[in-house]
């Protein structure tokens, strides 16, 4: 079969390799849909994490398994069920957690091996367009219930990538009231369309000391500094995204206005089906997602990190293509 195939830094190449084979409790998903990750962008740039070349890339699918009826979507993360987290229901802080494309091969290739368990059952008729955005809406709803957001509440989204563009479309959904902070005009105005009721070019232009609960869907120090000036005295920032693992947080603001600052990471089954009912039922626009076939996976990513402002979100379709 083929295989986008992460060789270190920016080299990735389609490749042929071995078929999958699945073991008790695992079933093989032939792969119609996958969507790039902000994540999966960290090794392409140049910071791997845990990630080992070679590897293949990607965790968003959606897909089939031969010999049964309908579609699915995958959940990709993967828990012990036994540690302490595990037994509190945080799966996604699992002691011992995996996740495709991270220590286990991705969803880049025609086909990938997954747990039986982890494959959520579509809706006959929906898009995969819609589908494969499962994952990272789930991750949007996971950080807004975490923090309890709900009808009226005025939520702060930092970053206009996939995940806070995803996050502005579900806040809005929850009926919050939504600003957005965006450094390009398109994307600023995709956020307006998912449902901000007010868009800056930069967290320096957010109205101060406001939100309720401020989602930083970037992770640097800019932006987190920003999330933080821009929740009200006892807010709530959540911190998703990943660009800087270390910096300088403002302590003493944090302390004298009792700004509670968490890291959030991806999101439980519950959240996947909550994902899952909301797409189906209040589809947003799908126009900002690029279709590319498998064999311009490396072309993708290539345009992801050197011209953000000609796409915003990347879908693989291994079945498209040489």
């Amino acid at each position: 079969m083929r295989a986008l195939v992460w060789h270190g830094g920016d080299e990735m190449t389609l490749e042929s390799v071995p078929e999958p084979v699945a073991t008790a409790g695992q079933v093989v998903l032939d792969v119609e849909l996958a969507g790039i990750c902000g994540s999966d962008l960290h090794p392409y740039r140049g910071h791997p994490g845990p990630r080992r070349p070679p590897l293949v890339l990607g965790h968003e699918a959606v897909g089939t398994v031969a010999g049964r009826h309908g579609r699915y979507a995958v959940f990709p993360l993967v828990s012990c069920g036994e540690c302490g987290a595990c037994r509190r229901g945080e799966f996604n802080l699992c002691a011992s957690r995996g996740l495709l494309g991270l220590d286990r091969p991705g969803v880049f290739a025609d086909r990938v091996v997954v747990r039986e368990d982890a494959l959520l059952p579509l809706p006959e008729g929906l898009e995969a367009r819609l589908a494969v955005l499962v994952e990272p809406l789930a991750t949007a709803l996971a950080a807004l219930r975490i923090d309890g957001v709900r009808e009226g509440a005025k939520v702060l989204v930092v970053g206009g990538g996939p995940i806070g563009l995803l996050t502005v479309y579900a806040a809005r959904a929850l009926g919050a009231r939504v600003t957005a902070v965006e450094p390009l005009p398109q994307r600023r105005a995709l956020a307006a369309r998912l449902g901000a009721e007010a868009v800056h070019a930069s967290v320096a232009d957010a109205p101060p000391a406001q939100a309720d609960v401020a989602v930083d869907a970037v992770g640097i120090e800019d932006t987190w500094r920003g999330a933080v000036a821009g929740v009200r005295p006892g807010g709530r920032v959540a911190l998703v995204g990943l660009g800087q693992a270390e910096g300088v947080m403002p302590v003493g603001d944090l302390v004298r206005r009792g700004i509670t600052v968490r890291g959030h990471y991806a999101y439980v089954l519950e959240d996947f089906g909550a994902a899952l009912h909301l797409l189906a039922s209040q589809p947003p626009p799908l126009d900002w997602l690029t279709e590319l076939a498998l064999s311009e996976g490396a072309e993708g990513f290539r345009r992801l990190v050197q011209e953000p402002d000609s796409v915003t979100k990347v879908l693989l379709r291994p079945g498209d293509g040489a």
